[in-house]
C-alpha cells in the first residue's frame, strides 16, 4: 500500500495494514506534519517513537506549524515543531523523553510503562535539547538538508 499520510487517514492505514498495536518502533519523518500525526494516531502504543523536531526553536519556545494536508518539504529549515512541543504532546499521551541525536533532528520518546529509572532524569526538553548542527552537514560528517527559510522566517540569525 502506497499512501500519502494525513491526520485523517493515518489510522485507517493503520488498520488496513493490519499494524500491530504494540509496535516495538514507530518513527515519524515527514518534514512538515509530524506533530500533527503524532497527536492524532492512536490506532497503535509504540514502545519507541522517533519522531523529528525543529532544533531552530529551543526549549522552551513552543511552535508548531499550521497543519496542511498537502505540504512537502521546500527544502528550508521551515518545518515541524519545537523540541518542547513535542514533548508536552508526547507527555499527553503516556511518553517520556529519553533523548535526542546529536544533530538535533530527532526525539526519541518511550512510553512511560516502559521508562522506569532506565533514562537519564530530569528527561526535559530543556535537558535533552540538542541543537541544530549545521556545521556537521557542511563538513561531510552527517548528511541533513535544512537550509535556514530567510522568507518563511525573517532573519534567522535573531531567533
Amino acid at each position: 500500500m502506497e499512501e500519502f499520510i494525513t491526520r485523517k487517514n493515518i489510522n485507517f492505514i493503520a488498520r488496513e495494514v493490519d499494524l500491530p498495536s504494540d509496535l516495538d518502533l514507530l518513527s515519524i519523518d515527514v518534514d512538515g506534519n509530524d506533530y500533527w500525526l503524532f497527536a492524532d494516531f492512536y490506532e497503535v502504543q509504540p514502545r519507541v517513537v522517533v519522531i523529528e523536531y525543529n532544533a531552530k526553536w529551543p526549549p522552551p519556545m513552543q511552535h508548531v506549524m499550521t497543519y496542511d494536508a498537502t505540504r512537502t518539504w521546500n527544502g528550508s529549515d521551515g518545518f515541524g515543531c519545537s523540541l518542547q512541543s513535542l514533548c508536552d504532546i508526547a507527555s499527553a499521551k503516556g511518553y517520556s523523553l529519553v533523548g535526542c541525536d546529536i544533530i538535533g533532528m530527532n526525539a526519541f520518546f518511550v512510553r512511560n510503562d516502559l521508562c522506569a529509572d532506565h533514562f537519564f532524569t530530569p528527561a526535559t526538553a530543556a535537558t535533552l535539547y540538542q541543537p541544530p548542527r549545521y556545521e556537521l552537514q557542511r563538513n561531510g560528517a552527517f548528511k541533513v538538508g535544512h537550509p535556514p527559510d530567510r522568507d518563511v522566517y525573517g532573519d534567522w540569525r535573531n531567533v
